[in-house]
């Protein structure tokens, strides 16, 4: 059974995976910082790592879209939630569009940690990798 306080935290974790994906769509890199903690860590699979604000920051403007985008995120589970920290996994598929339509570009897993401090639940390391 799932208590009232499990339930925020998987709504919490939720609305910042969701976020995520609308600031990183709509090319709001300064809203997608405010997502991490100021010491939060991005890895991105053959990317990068990138650790802290500045670093996220100059990463993602590398990302600018170039025609329309959208991350989409799906069967998010929290597996972990302990005090003030939670994990979750999450199935990513990012579509982007052309003069075709719309079209699957890559498909892959978002693996989070998030943290709780003064209420604010953000990310403290989002790990993305992606599938063949």
């Amino acid at each position: 059974m799932t208590t009232a306080t499990e339930a925020s935290t998987t709504a919490h974790v939720q609305s910042a995976i969701g976020a995520y994906a609308q600031a990183l769509d709509a090319d709001r890199v300064d809203d997608l910082v405010e997502l991490f903690w100021p010491d939060g860590v991005a890895e991105i699979a053959g990317v990068g790592t990138f650790e802290g604000h500045e670093a996220i920051r100059a990463g993602y403007a590398g990302f600018s879209p170039t025609r329309p985008q959208l991350h989409l995120v799906a069967n998010t589970v929290v597996t972990s939630v302990t005090g003030d920290e939670a994990s979750a996994v999450s199935n990513l598929a990012f579509f982007q569009r052309d003069e075709s339509g719309w079209a699957v570009r890559l498909v892959g897993r978002y693996d989070d940690v998030l943290r709780r401090r003064d209420g604010e639940w953000r990310f403290q390391r989002r790990v993305t990798t992606f599938l063949p």
